[in-house]
Formats: C-alpha cells, sequence, structure tokens
C-alpha cells in the first residue's frame, strides 16, 4: 500500500543522499540532528508534532483519545543498502496503522514497507514501490498480537534483493522490484482512509529501540 505523502515534512527539504553511518537509538531522547517531525496530513490522520514523544526509554507515536490524529518521525538523511531494525509495540487503536519504512519522495520513486494493523488481529502489510510503480505487496499475519508486546521488525535491504523480517524470522523476500533510491526512515502511525476511522480510546506506539547498519 502505497503511503500517500509520507515522506514530505513540511516546511523541510528532502533528505540528503550522503555517505552517512549507522547508529542504534534507545531513545533517551529525541535527537533533533537524527530526527526531525513530521506535521502534515496522511489518510484519515494530522500527524501532530505534539503527538511525538519520549518517555520511559521510548519514541511514543501517540492518538490522542476522541481523535483520528497520528505521529511521524523520520531520520534526517537518507540510506540506500542495509539492515534496518525497530523493536516496537505497536498502539491499541484499531482502524489505525504502525509503519516503519523505507521512502524516497516522489511518491513510487522507492518504498519499502512494514504495515502493522494497530488491533490484536496480528496482519501486517509488506509493500515495494521502484522505478515509478508499486513493485510487490502482500499481506501476512504475524502469529501474535502486536499491541501486547515489544517485537523487532526489521529491512534487510540489498542492491538485488529486500527481505522483511520479525523477531528475526523472514516473513518475505524479493529479488525483483527492489528499490534503489537513497530513502529516509520512516516510523509512524496513523488512520488511513481504507480503514474504519474508529477515533482512538487514547493510545500510542512505542518504540524501543532502533538501529540503521548501512552497508
Amino acid at each position: 500500500m502505497l503511503v500517500t505523502a509520507a515522506a514530505v515534512v513540511v516546511g523541510q527539504a528532502s533528505p540528503a543522499a550522503a555517505a552517512v553511518t549507522g547508529f542504534t537509538d534507545p531513545f533517551a531522547s529525541l535527537d533533533p540532528a537524527r530526527w526531525a517531525v513530521g506535521e502534515h496530513r496522511l489518510g484519515r490522520s494530522a500527524l501532530e508534532p505534539g503527538n511525538v514523544a519520549v518517555a520511559g526509554g521510548a519514541l511514543e507515536l501517540r492518538h490522542p483519545a476522541g481523535t483520528l490524529d497520528g505521529a511521524e518521525v523520520r531520520t534526517t538523511v537518507a540510506y540506500r543498502t542495509g539492515t534496518y531494525r525497530a523493536r516496537m509495540r505497536a498502539a491499541a487503536a484499531p482502524s489505525s496503522l504502525t509503519g516503519f519504512f523505507l521512502y524516497a519522495p516522489p511518491d513510487y520513486a522507492g518504498e519499502a514497507d512494514i504495515e502493522i494493523l494497530n488491533d490484536a488481529s496480528g496482519t501486517v502489510l509488506l509493500s515495494t514501490y521502484a522505478g515509478g510503480r508499486q513493485t510487490h505487496t502482500e499481506t501476512r499475519a504475524l502469529g501474535f498480537d502486536p499491541t501486547a508486546a515489544f517485537h523487532d521488525y526489521e529491512i534487510e535491504l540489498a542492491r538485488k534483493t529486500l527481505t522483511f523480517r520479525v523477531d528475526g524470522a523472514a516473513l518475505r523476500s524479493w529479488k525483483t522490484g527492489v528499490p534503489t533510491a537513497p530513502m529516509a526512515l520512516y516510523l509512524n502511525s496513523w488512520f488511513p482512509s481504507w480503514l474504519a476511522g474508529t477515533p482512538s480510546p487514547g493510545a500510542a506506539t512505542l518504540v524501543d529501540e532502533v538501529t540503521a547498519a548501512p552497508s
């Protein structure tokens, strides 16, 4: 599924494609040199800076109670090949989803998505975009409730292959249609227009740690 407008942070240019080093961020704070906070509309949601916080050693992407609003951050630099991992607990906010993905504007230029439905169903959507089109999309079962505990979600991007992993186990690999554009790394939680749009009970996706290991 295309994450339309997800890569545009209002008032900021796209991240530069440059030689970059990796990092592991345990979220003792939100480092503005590493992360830009999104402020734009996406699906049914207003992604608001005020819905991004760090507390108790975790990044919080909040859905305020009674709203369809959400939150987003992205890296300030772009990456090509490498391994990108997030340890997350999805928000218990049915009809929203949590995204962990690589993206290069404009839409369809380059994208590798892990999108987790924010409910107990254990449903994850895996997608890629490259060269002006969607190249793959698949819905898989996680086998657990992603809102109940932290799990590791991983994107391994090589020059000609891409693998999505959860808790170290490969869910899907593709050897065609792999994005090659330099892409920023995103985390967001939002209400897409193709789901019911049930207002949040007051919930947040929690991100315990993110690792970026470019190759």
